[in-house]
């Protein structure tokens, strides 16, 4: 499942509406037939907590799903709301944003009782939706950081809501 977030507590704005990111979610997994764009929190409404979406999930398919988050995502993960019972719920499945694992953020999380924390050995990327964001906005070129199949519409929509 691909899961964008409807009301995330935790960003004071989000710049594309929940709609418009579904839209280009659809448009960029197109051919990837196995991935499922889900509007549940949208549907269930209210902040968008990611143990509650954890939890319906885990639910549905009666197994512990796997929640993928960037490196500096982990490192705030402290910050979440309900995050310990999160570490036990899921597992969580890092992607790498340093050169260096932030291993800090792991070893913080040593103490807490989890179903597993994952290092993915992926290439590094550079990547945030703020980024992207600062390209547009700089005149800059995004080709290679978003799919092909949206970057025209990605490049427009920011050019026209900074």
């Amino acid at each position: 499942y691909i899961i964008p977030a409807f009301n995330p507590p935790h960003k004071e704005r989000v710049k594309a509406s929940f709609n418009k990111r579904v839209e280009w979610l659809r448009k960029a997994f197109t051919s990837e037939k196995r991935a499922v764009i889900s509007t549940y929190e949208a549907e269930k409404g209210g902040p968008s907590y990611t143990i509650d979406t954890v939890r319906h999930f885990s639910k549905k398919h009666g197994t512990p799903p796997y929640l993928i988050l960037g490196e500096d995502s982990l490192k705030n993960i402290k910050s979440w709301y309900r995050f310990q019972e999160l570490l036990k719920e899921a597992f969580i499945v890092v992607y790498p944003r340093y050169k260096r694992r932030a291993s800090y953020a792991y070893d913080s999380l040593k103490s807490y009782e989890k179903r597993g924390i994952i290092f993915l050995n992926a290439p590094l990327i550079q990547l945030s939706a703020t980024e992207i964001r600062h390209r547009v906005e700089t005149k800059k070129s995004i080709l290679g950081m978003v799919p092909e199949s949206i970057l025209l519409e990605v490049i427009a929509f920011y050019e026209r809501n900074f």
